[in-house]
């Protein structure tokens, strides 16, 4: 996991324990490969789309991912601002 990845991970965690009692690991791998994505970083280009139309995790991706697209250029720029490649 890249410094960028662990920027992404604890972006994700912070955000989502502000909206979930119980943060689920499956939620914060799709809240940090979506912040990844919009950066232009995921491993799988695409994602958001992707995981979005998948028959398997679509639901949970737009629970998620929804609840992240008001945010998301906040989620992307404090990602950023927490990346010491950026300081």
């Amino acid at each position: 996991m890249t410094d960028l990845d662990k920027a992404a991970d604890a972006t994700a965690r912070e955000f989502l324990s502000g909206i979930y009692r119980t943060v689920k690991e499956f939620d914060v791998t799709l809240a940090r490969n979506a912040i990844l994505d919009c950066l232009f970083c995921a491993e799988e280009p695409n994602f958001i789309r992707d995981v979005g139309d998948h028959p398997l995790y679509a639901a949970d991706a737009r629970r998620v991912i929804g609840q992240m697209a008001p945010h998301m250029v906040d989620l992307a720029g404090r990602t950023l601002s927490g990346w010491p490649a950026a300081a």
